[in-house]
């Protein structure tokens, strides 16, 4: 049985979240220099690197394997490549900047699962939060030709990955929370079986005949690993014990803003004044739930 009595400040699991959001939005700049490489094949080969590099460095972690751990992490593996599949094929329906608004909003669904499913009332607070969050979220990607407010088959779609992401966000809250299951163990095996599911849908659809990758694809594709798979993994694993899920959606809504920044800064995009404002506004509404908290 794992012991999991020295949890982390609540300062320091906030923080650790906050980082784990500005990793996976590095990987928005790092999949678009590698967008010419199939997405299994990029999905395969990022979360083999990500479960190796942190089975080596937590090596002695596996002395507490127990069944236990390898089920949630095989059960959890199903909801995160769920998401993955459903935005993927949701994006080819839509245009890009509606199916990021839509798959990006895990801050509004988590509440609600959370209610539907744990009878988990949703404060006042929070309620304001993941207000001010959606108005920056909609500001951060409005564009001109985004469409009506009408729903398409990829828009659904999208919103299908968002509510897998907001699964996987509740789940992992009660997997860290459990005596018997070692977050970091757990993450490994999830990140493990991820790559695997990548690999037999690769395999199928032809994406491992892609003979173009160069070492320099390979490169950032294994840095999308270890940055923005095993490192922000481990942070959600071993903090989301400390912060409640509720406020954990609201924290990852800065995924999707330090992408754009990000963006900004290593590919010299563009952003709209709306954009630089919405991201400001998603900012705040994190600061707002910690402060009135």
């Amino acid at each position: 049985m794992t012991s999991k009595n020295h949890k982390p400040s609540e300062g320091i699991a906030f923080t650790g979240l906050i980082i784990a959001a500005f990793l996976w939005g590095l990987s928005y700049p790092l999949t678009k220099y590698v967008e010419d490489c199939p997405t299994f094949y990029i999905i395969s080969i990022r979360f083999a690197a990500a479960a190796v590099a942190l089975g080596l460095v937590f090596r002695k972690k596996f002395r507490l394997f127990n069944f236990e751990t390898l089920k949630c992490g095989f059960l959890l593996s199903f909801v995160l490549t769920s998401m993955f599949i459903f935005n993927i094929i949701g994006i080819r329906y839509t245009t890009s900047v509606r199916a990021s608004f839509f798959t990006c909003i895990s801050f509004l669904i988590v509440p609600v699962l959370n209610a539907v499913m744990y009878r988990v009332k949703i404060s006042r607070i929070i309620g304001i939060s993941a207000m001010i969050c959606l108005a920056g979220m909609f500001l951060l990607c409005y564009a001109p030709g985004m469409g009506g407010v009408s729903l398409n088959a990829g828009d659904i779609l999208c919103i299908i990955a968002s509510v897998a992401g907001s699964l996987h966000i509740l789940f992992v809250e009660r997997v860290a929370k459990n005596d018997n299951v070692d977050s970091t163990l757990f993450t490994v095996f999830l990140l493990a079986f991820i790559s695997l599911w990548g690999t037999i849908i690769g395999l199928f659809t032809g994406d491992f005949s892609y003979s173009a990758a160069t070492p320099t694809h390979l490169g950032l594709i294994i840095l999308m690993g270890l940055l923005c798979s095993a490192a922000a993994f481990t942070l959600q694993s071993n903090f989301e014990a400390v912060v409640p899920s509720n406020r954990v959606g609201v924290i990852f809504s800065l995924e999707p803003a330090s992408g754009c920044i990000l963006s900004v800064l290593f590919l010299k995009e563009a952003m709209s004044w709306t954009s630089w404002l919405g991201a400001l506004i998603i900012m705040f509404s994190i600061f707002y739930m910690e402060w009135a908290s």
